[in-house]
C-alpha cells in the first residue's frame, strides 16, 4: 500500500492503484516493468510493484532483469504508457 512505501514512491503506487483498481493483470505487469524500469532504480522498482501486486520483492526483482533482458512487445508498454499517462505518469515521472 502507499502509506507503507517511502514517500518517492507512493505517488507511483497511487498512480498504479488508479490505473488498476482491481489489481494489475497478469498481462500488464512486464509491460509496466518496462515502461517504468527507465525511471526507478531496480531497487525501488522492485519495492513498488511488490506493494501494488503483493508479491515479493525479490521475485519483482528477478522479474526486473528478465524484463530489461529480453524485447517486449512495444504494443503491450504502449498501452500501459497510455492507462497509466492518464493517472499521472507525467508527474511521477517528472522528478527522475
Amino acid at each position: 500500500m502507499p502509506d507503507s512505501l517511502p514517500p518517492t514512491l507512493s505517488g507511483a503506487a497511487r498512480m498504479l492503484h488508479s490505473a488498476y483498481p482491481s489489481g494489475m493483470p497478469d498481462t500488464a505487469y512486464f509491460a509496466v516493468l518496462a515502461l517504468l524500469h527507465e525511471h526507478f532504480s531496480d531497487r525501488n522498482l522492485a519495492e513498488l510493484m511488490a506493494a501494488v501486486t503483493v508479491k515479493d520483492a525479490a521475485t519483482v526483482l528477478n522479474d526486473i532483469h528478465a524484463c530489461a533482458s529480453s524485447k517486449r512487445e512495444p504494443d503491450a508498454i504502449a498501452a500501459a504508457r497510455n492507462l497509466l499517462a492518464r493517472h499521472g505518469l507525467h508527474a511521477v515521472c517528472a522528478g527522475d
